[in-house]
């Protein structure tokens, strides 16, 4: 490895991210997608103080947005979940997680890959938490901003976290109308600040605290 910087260890091109990037950091692995972190490295830092204030220990999680399998990693560590599910568009994403990030090897976890909005559409599951990480680069899916799948993850989940950007005045403006949309159909939403990102706490009910 550079003494400058991480190496680059593979280079792809993904029909859903764009380029994608497995880097080889001091330590560690991850993947970027243009200057964005999409698995390994930051994002532990990103989900850390969120999980930490609302996780709860065995409990059902579901993750849209899987990756390579950071968020899981940490949930089935340090909350001993019931059960995962992780779900994930992106085929490219979900190889380099099993070959670079023992993805395979998560105790509890479902690996799903398909797209987020149909399955949120037809699974019957019910979860205690929803975590939405839907990133593609640096873009979220237009469905995500929209009241049937909002209305959806309402009926899913006891609580529903997104993750979306926050370090522009673009992504400020997006992010406040997320919240709003939220607001609108959850009637209890907290917000948490975690580097260049915001994390929007949803309730299904108001005096929930699982």
């Amino acid at each position: 490895m550079s003494i400058f910087g991480p190496k680059i260890l593979e280079e792809h091109q993904s029909k859903y991210s764009g380029p994608v990037r497995l880097m080889q950091g001091w330590g560690y692995k991850y993947v970027s997608t243009g200057i964005l972190t999409q698995s390994g490295g930051v994002v532990e830092d990103v989900w850390r103080p969120v999980l930490k204030k609302i996780g709860r220990t065995h409990k059902t999680w579901l993750i849209l947005g899987l990756g390579c399998g950071t968020v899981a990693k940490m949930i089935s560590a340090r909350l001993s979940p019931t059960a995962i599910t992780g779900v994930d568009i992106d085929p490219l994403m979900l190889d380099l997680g099993r070959r670079h990030f023992a993805l395979e090897h998560i105790p509890g976890l479902t690996v799903i890959r398909g797209d987020a909005s149909r399955f949120v559409a037809r699974t019957r599951s019910k979860f205690d938490f929803i975590l939405v990480d839907l990133y593609l680069g640096d873009k979220l899916p237009a469905f995500v901003y929209t009241a049937k799948f909002l209305d959806r993850l309402r009926a899913l989940g006891r609580s529903v976290v997104f993750n979306h950007l926050f370090y522009d005045d673009s992504k400020r403006q997006a992010a406040g109308r997320l919240v709003a949309k939220v607001g609108k159909i959850f009637p209890r939403v907290e917000l948490v600040r975690s580097l260049t990102n915001i994390l929007i706490v949803a309730r299904a009910k108001p005096e929930d605290n699982i």
